[in-house]
């Protein structure tokens, strides 16, 4: 039998390894070459502008830029969910995301853009210019828990002999040191001289074409220069374009260390950029890095593949509401007319046929949001309609595949295959920078602030949700034939692959993450083994779960500040400067979700509910629940551990809020199957006659027959 767990386990890795090789290939890339800067850097903020206003016809400069140099996104969003003009200038000053005062939030379906501030106007000092109310603009900006220091890029230009020069109210912003001064400053570009300063900032009204072809004649002939679409002011929040075209960037698409997504920065990155230009080994951002750019042949296919993940990001977003407004619905009437069935003698077999079904659909429904990243739904004339069409139609066949598949003979086996596919999925996903991820409706939301790569909240929910249930099910099949070792060995080989994958920097870079897993595999572990959970253990693993996220975060520190994620920049804020900051603002941001809707208040609600219908079986609430982990041994132990990873994680993480019922979405499902499904308890080879009826949820009930 340890032969056979061998075996299983061996196949289970080769493949899990030959699939990631398989799309490590499929992703392969150039290596990244660095943007050269011969002369002076002119970065150019035309707001708003996004690759769906480009072309050849409509704006030909721009367009020709796009030709010679390097074209992607830019994220612009600041502190608030929409962005502005004044906040982006103020985020590129400082290196990090910046504001003044409360921004316009998210524009809703059907509703009006919320008005910007407007830009203030600096007084006018000789050659430069000075912001009279800096001085407390800098101190709001750094008393809050992720503090922006306005002024650095300038200040740390001049303290290397160099200056920043102004065109605008805008570049004046962005251009101010720490004392609100600006070097140079014009009102326009026709008063302004671009060979004064190294870094220039130029903001123009609008997307201009016209003034940039004027601006661009005015330029030396070595000049870099940066367009970006900076922010969304007047419209619907949005990916942006962002082009950088000189005698020394390569053809291509920008890349940025912080998003890890071909054609993606952030605005951040062009402090970064500008700062790249007079210091060899510049001090490490809060946010920013230097970009590069991914070398590529064809300008055109370039300029496509950027315009379609921004109407992707554009598109998937504006479904998110919707479509699960409509998925619940349609679930919830679908699983009143299996009910319906059940209560009707004679319609009961195909009552019970029809939940599994619709089970298996809801169940699949999380991994085919990631999946349909495959096909370019977004290129279609209706591609919202299209990517929810897409969804369901993956669904049905990945449903199709767990109720007619071989395991379908065991209670659990096609609720074990969909959370099985769900986890691989997204592991592997995850291993490659979440390209899924990255564009599904489930995933990260780059264009709101989420992340731009590794494991989001809701990825991670689902995650950690399935792998912790696979676990639990594939346990309690050893147990039931007398290997306790086989079942602690099992959790353990899953347990840390998901932990490792989760957390490692250069994969999921969740250091919230396997502050819940690993307490939750240790539970279950315990239990496998028939150890009594008590304090004393519950401080050993504590003290575990510590020592390895801080182990991945230092190791993340000592890594080139460049390279690092925010569990290295957690690390550096602590022992640099002995700041919280990352932890301040986990705690801020779970706390302004949970209250800003009033449906998040009841997450905790349902939270709790969940964990008092798992310790009281006989209640009303838990009576029910206790029928079906009584069908499937140590299933109940499984969804203890979930609860467990969703109340840790609920508390641990940034936007945790969202965790529990996005866990939800798919462990219901699940159980909702194993209590319908009519395949067998146990496995072929431990017979149902020899395992007692009232076996609780964590022992065989009685001495199970064992092969091999």
């Amino acid at each position: 039998m340890t032969r056979r767990w061998i075996l299983s386990t061996a196949v289970a890795v080769v493949a899990f390894l030959l699939a990631s090789m398989a799309v490590s290939a499929a992703l392969a890339r150039p290596a990244h070459r660095a943007i050269g800067q011969p002369g002076p850097l002119v970065i150019v903020s035309m707001p708003s502008l996004s690759w769906s206003d480009i072309s050849a016809e409509k704006t030909p400069t721009v367009w020709a830029l796009a030709q010679q140099g390097a074209v992607g996104n830019i994220v612009t969003r600041a502190i608030s969910a929409h962005s502005c003009s004044l906040h982006a200038w103020m985020t590129l000053s400082a290196g990090a995301r910046a504001t003044l005062g409360k921004g316009p939030g998210e524009t809703g379906r059907g509703e009006q853009v919320q008005p910007c501030k407007g830009m203030p106007a600096p007084v006018q000092v000789g050659k430069g210019a000075r912001f009279p109310n800096w001085k407390r603009w800098r101190t709001i900006s750094l008393g809050r828990p992720i503090p922006a220091d306005l002024g650095l890029l300038a200040t740390r230009l001049r303290s290397q002999g160099s200056c920043v020069a102004a065109v605008g109210r805008g570049g004046a912003i962005g251009a101010a040191d720490t004392n609100g001064f600006v070097a140079r400053y014009s009102p326009t570009v026709a008063a302004a001289s671009f060979t004064e300063c190294p870094v220039n900032l130029v903001s123009l009204s609008s997307t201009d074409d016209a003034g940039l072809a004027d601006l661009l004649s005015r330029l030396p002939a070595d000049s870099t220069v940066v367009v970006t679409g900076h922010a969304d002011d007047q419209t619907i929040e949005s990916m942006r374009a962002v082009i950088v075209a000189g005698p020394r960037v390569p053809q291509g698409l920008l890349r940025s260390p912080a998003t890890r997504q071909p054609g993606l920065l952030q605005n951040s990155d062009l402090t970064a950029l500008a700062l790249s230009r007079s210091e060899t080994n510049p001090p490490a951002l809060l946010e920013g890095r230097k970009p590069g750019v991914e070398p590529k042949s064809n300008a055109n296919r370039s300029i496509e593949q950027v315009r379609d993940v921004s109407r992707a990001l554009f598109v998937e977003h504006r479904v998110v509401a919707p479509f699960f407004v409509r998925f619940v619905l349609g679930a919830v009437l679908a699983g009143l007319i299996g009910l319906a069935m059940l209560a009707s003698t004679r319609l009961r077999r195909w009552g019970r046929r029809w939940l599994v079904a619709v089970g298996a659909v809801c169940g699949a429904v999380p991994v085919s949001t990631f999946l349909v990243g495959v096909i370019p739904w977004w290129n279609t004339s209706r591609p919202g309609t299209y990517l929810s069409l897409s969804i369901m139609a993956i669904a049905v066949v990945i449903a199709a595949v767990a109720v007619l598949g071989p395991w379908r003979r065991w209670v659990a086996g096609p609720a074990a295959f969909l959370a099985a596919l769900t986890a691989t999925v997204i592991a592997i996903d995850v291993v490659h920078t979440s390209p899924l991820q990255f564009i599904s409706i489930m995933g990260l939301q780059p264009v709101y602030g989420g992340r731009y790569y590794g494991t989001g909240n809701v990825g991670y929910a689902l995650l950690a949700s399935t792998s912790i249930l696979v676990a639990a099910l594939l346990a309690g099949r050893w147990m039931l034939r007398g290997r306790r070792d086989l079942a602690v060995a099992t959790i353990l080989v899953i347990g840390v692959a998901t932990i490792i994958i989760d957390g490692y920097p250069a994969w999921g870079a969740d250091a919230g993450g396997p502050l819940a897993l690993l307490p939750a595999y240790a539970y279950l572990a315990l239990n496998a083994a028939g150890l009594a959970v008590t304090w004393k253990r519950i401080l050993v693993v504590g003290g575990i779960t510590v020592v390895l996220v801080g182990g991945l975060g230092f190791l993340d520190y000592l890594r080139p500040p460049a390279y690092r994620t925010h569990l290295g920049d957690f690390m550096a804020s602590l022992i640099e400067n002995g700041q919280l900051t990352s932890l301040q603002r986990n705690v801020r941001a779970n706390w302004t979700m949970l209250t800003s809707v009033w449906i998040n208040a009841f997450v905790p609600v349902l939270l709790l509910l969940t964990i008092y219908a798992l310790i009281a079986r006989r209640s009303w609430i838990g009576r029910p629940l206790s029928r079906v982990t009584d069908r499937v041994l140590f299933l109940g132990h499984g969804l203890a551990a979930i609860a467990i990873c969703w109340l840790l994680g609920f508390v641990s993480n940034d936007s945790g809020t969202a965790i529990p019922p996005s866990g939800m979405i798919i462990v219901a499902p699940l159980v909702i199957m194993i209590a319908a499904s009519t395949g067998r308890p146990t496995p072929a080879d431990v017979p149902e006659a020899e395992v007692a009826a009232d076996h609780g949820d964590d022992a065989p009930r009685a001495t199970p027959v064992r092969a091999g």
